[in-house]
């Protein structure tokens, strides 16, 4: 039997062409594999870099806002201005607001609002001032005596109370719930920072 080479040449060659378009086939599907993983590494080191972005903005309206003692004196004031004027982040430098941070509406013992909270109040007793310390003086009362609790006996064995001006101040906890909002990728970030201050008795009947 005589083989015919150019039958057999015809061969081959078809052989070699399935064997090449397997190997492309192979190398185009590594190929898109190794773009998709790099793709999605971007799309995560992107979220990661908004979400940051976002977050110092938050933390930077939280020290503006602990640096105004109206927000301790007057969160109601302060909650109509943040809601009517969020405070702006500019994240690259081009003049142009990136990020707005206002105050969300959080519900707390049952109460929906927006804004710094008190969450709550404990007077100070006079008798734990003391007129060496700074930030005791201001909080030092006026000139109507009040009833300490502490009793003395004097020389006939009669107990009496020690009169004492009440305290004019009173130590508070504050909830300040804050949200940092950009608008261009829809990265939304919440922060709460809690926080004990001492304010004025006046300033404190906004815990009630």
């Amino acid at each position: 039997m005589t083989l015919n080479p150019h039958r057999s040449r015809r061969r081959q060659a078809g052989s070699t062409l399935i064997v090449a378009m397997i190997f492309l086939l192979l190398f185009a599907m590594v190929v898109a594999s190794t773009f998709r993983s790099s793709l999605t590494s971007v799309r995560a080191i992107g979220n990661m870099q908004w979400r940051a972005e976002s977050l110092n903005a938050a933390n930077d309206a939280i020290g503006r806002l602990l640096s105004d003692v109206k927000t301790f004196t007057d969160s109601e004031a302060i909650t109509a201005n943040v809601v009517a004027t969020p405070f702006s982040f500019d994240a690259n430098g081009d003049q142009v607001t990136d990020i707005s941070v206002t105050f969300p509406a959080v519900t707390l013992d049952g109460v929906t609002k927006a804004g710094p909270r008190c969450i709550k109040v404990v007077p100070i007793p006079s008798i734990e001032l003391d007129i060496a310390k700074e930030e005791d003086v201001g909080c030092l009362g006026n000139n109507s005596a009040a009833n300490t609790g502490i009793g003395v006996t004097n020389a006939s064995g009669i107990a009496s109370s020690i009169a004492q001006s009440p305290a004019l101040c009173a130590n508070t906890e504050w909830s300040i719930p804050v949200e940092a909002v950009d608008a261009v990728t829809n990265t939304r970030v919440r922060v709460v920072q809690g926080v004990a201050i001492r304010v004025l008795t006046t300033a404190a009947s906004l815990c009630d």
